[in-house]
C-alpha cells in the first residue's frame, strides 16, 4: 500500500442493527404459539445465520482510493475506476447510518454507470477525497 493509498471497509454494526430491527418488526405478525415456540427459535436462528453470512459478504468488501483512480474489491471482481471518467457523486445517509457515522457514496461515471462505496464510515472526508475535483 502506498503512501498516497486509502482503503477502507464498509461499517458492519449498522446491518446487525438492521437485520435485528426488520426481525422485531415481523415477530409481531407470526403466530407464535407455545406449540410453535421451537419453530420460532428455528427461524431466528435461520435469520441470525443468514444475516452473519451477508455481513461477512459485506465484511469482504474493500474500496481503495488512490490519486488517480478508486479501487473497489469484493471477493469475486475487482473494478478500477479512473477518477478523470467521474461525472458526478453523492452522499447518502440514512436515519441509522448517522447514528454509526456511515454513509455511501455513489460515484458516477461518464459512461453513465454507477459504483457505490457502501456504508463507509465518516462518508463526508472520504467524498471531499473522492469527489474533490467537482
Amino acid at each position: 500500500m502506498s503512501n498516497n493509498e486509502i482503503c477502507v471497509r464498509p461499517i458492519i454494526k449498522k446491518t446487525l442493527i438492521k437485520g435485528t430491527i426488520l426481525l422485531a418488526v415481523i415477530t409481531p405478525f407470526l403466530e407464535i404459539t407455545p406449540s410453535r415456540i421451537i419453530n420460532y427459535a428455528i427461524f431466528v436462528v435461520i435469520w441470525y445465520v443468514l444475516l452473519i453470512i451477508y455481513i461477512l459478504w459485506k465484511r469482504y468488501h474493500e474500496y481503495c482510493i488512490h490519486e488517480g483512480n478508486i479501487i473497489i474489491k469484493n471477493p469475486l471482481s475487482t473494478k478500477k475506476i479512473d477518477k478523470s471518467q467521474i461525472s458526478d457523486c453523492f452522499i447518502s445517509q440514512g436515519f441509522l447510518a448517522r447514528r454509526f457515522n456511515c454513509g455511501s457514496i455513489y460515484v458516477i461515471t461518464t459512461q453513465r454507470r454507477v459504483y457505490m462505496l457502501r456504508d463507509i464510515p465518516r462518508p463526508d472526508d472520504y467524498y471531499n477525497i473522492v469527489c474533490k475535483e467537482f
